[in-house]
């Protein structure tokens, strides 16, 4: 549509700078001679592309790096099991999990929005074969995503209770709770450490955010032997988010 590709190379040619705050409806539709309800498609097309971000106040340019703000997004579909990218047991691998209650790291505290020390839900993953750990994940949820899907905040509640609790559904629950997900990742191939024989290993750091660009999730996922050909499974195809202009 028109108003959103204007309002779309405003944004991107640099004249509204990250932060800056869109005018109001009333007004855009003034300007552009249009209803509001137009407007409003508008401003959605370009929420949906992740160069606008919406509250109470009002509608503002996001202030990502540049060429960042109108890239892609990969939605994580909602059948998509957590940990994302773990074997699951149909693979015939078996793989143990845990949910403890512990404090976080200080360099993931601050991105999950906590401070320094705060304890919060972390979840364990081991899937193991042949007496050897091929798959290993540690993941850190925010108190944000505690605090919006209610079946993780009975968790601080009945901890002791279920410390196998399995979490596979986790994504399905944030998007029963209006959460949309963003999942950033970068694969590493780092020095190699006791649990692999000093054998380089490939590690997967994730970050998973709202739609209001909140860290609701951190996971290092690590394939100790990564030479034995490491499986990344990416367990339902990334699905793109950004509709046509």
């Amino acid at each position: 549509m028109e108003i959103a590709h204007d309002l779309k190379s405003t944004i991107e040619s640099g004249t509204s700078a990250p932060g800056h705050r869109l005018p109001a409806e009333r007004i855009l539709a003034e300007h552009y001679r249009s209803n509001r309800q137009t407007i409003r498609q508008a401003l959605d097309v370009l929420r949906q592309e992740g160069l606008i971000s919406t509250e109470k106040r009002g509608s503002f340019v996001r202030g990502d790096r540049p060429g960042e703000a109108h890239a892609r997004l990969l939605q994580a579909p909602p059948e998509a099991q957590f940990p994302l990218g773990a074997l699951s047991p149909r693979a015939g691998v078996p793989a143990a999990t845990r949910l403890v209650w512990e404090p976080t790291p200080p360099h993931y505290a601050a991105k999950l929005g906590m401070r320094a020390g705060a304890r919060t839900l972390v979840h364990y993953y081991v899937a193991s074969a042949a007496d050897r750990v091929i798959q290993r994940a540690v993941s850190y949820l925010s108190p944000s995503l505690i605090a919006q899907v209610p079946l993780l905040a009975r968790y601080e509640r009945t901890l002791s209770h279920h410390t196998h609790s399995d979490l596979r559904r986790l994504y399905a629950w944030a998007a029963d709770a209006g959460l949309s997900l963003e999942h950033n990742e970068q694969l590493i191939m780092a020095p190699g450490d006791e649990t692999s024989n000093g054998v380089p290993q490939l590690e997967i750091h994730r970050e998973v955010r709202d739609q209001h660009h909140r860290t609701l999730e951190i996971t290092l996922l690590t394939f100790p032997h990564a030479e034995q050909g490491p499986v990344y499974h990416f367990s339902s195809p990334a699905r793109d988010v950004r509709p046509p202009l």
